[in-house]
């Protein structure tokens, strides 16, 4: 941990919810391609690193670690319901069986952290890589914040990623390292 983790100034608050923002555009790009269907990302919000998750969303979650010129903790969560949805259309049957639906999960959250990163890293001009996911089936928010808590991460911005009906398809969790933020 560095001496300056405990804040963020409210302009590296603001730019750290641009870049999400860029991010965020092109994960939502993806996922519509992946679903076969429009899917947009609502502004992002920021939340403390400890603040609860909202329950009923956060059931599964695939979770990287961020390395680089910005580093911290990159997530795709995805509500049960569209889970189930997502799997199956990637693997084109219902219930696949559980091996089938974390490789699927796993590969969605690739797709989906990769370009977001990598929207990220453009924008920035800098380098940032991305772990092997930890997949969470159930509890995802739990499982991510003791992750946030770990990576020394001090604000969880969050966007929305959601259909033209405006339900929500998953929701894109970013935590940086504030260590690295003040280089941005």
């Amino acid at each position: 941990m560095t001496e300056r983790n405990d804040r963020l100034s409210r302009d590296e608050i603001d730019r750290l919810c641009e870049l999400a923002s860029v991010g965020a555009g092109m994960a939502a790009m993806a996922l519509g391609q992946i679903l076969g269907r429009t899917v947009y990302n609502r502004a992002p919000g920021v939340h403390g690193a400890d603040d609860p998750a909202d329950a009923p969303a956060w059931c599964t979650g695939i979770v990287f670690e961020a390395e680089g010129d910005l580093t911290g903790l990159v997530a795709l969560v995805l509500p049960a319901e569209e889970r189930d949805r997502t799997v199956e259309q990637m693997v084109g049957q219902a219930d696949p069986g559980r091996e089938l639906a974390e490789s699927a999960l796993r590969e969605l959250g690739n797709i989906i952290a990769s370009h977001t990163v990598s929207a990220i890293a453009d924008s920035l001009d800098a380098t940032i890589l991305l772990s092997v996911p930890t997949l969470a089936m159930q509890d995802a928010g739990i499982v991510l914040r003791s992750l946030i808590s770990q990576s020394g991460a001090v604000v969880r911005i969050e966007t929305e990623l959601c259909g033209p009906d405006g339900a929500v398809n998953a929701i894109l969790v970013l935590a940086p390292d504030p260590a690295k933020v003040d280089a941005l």
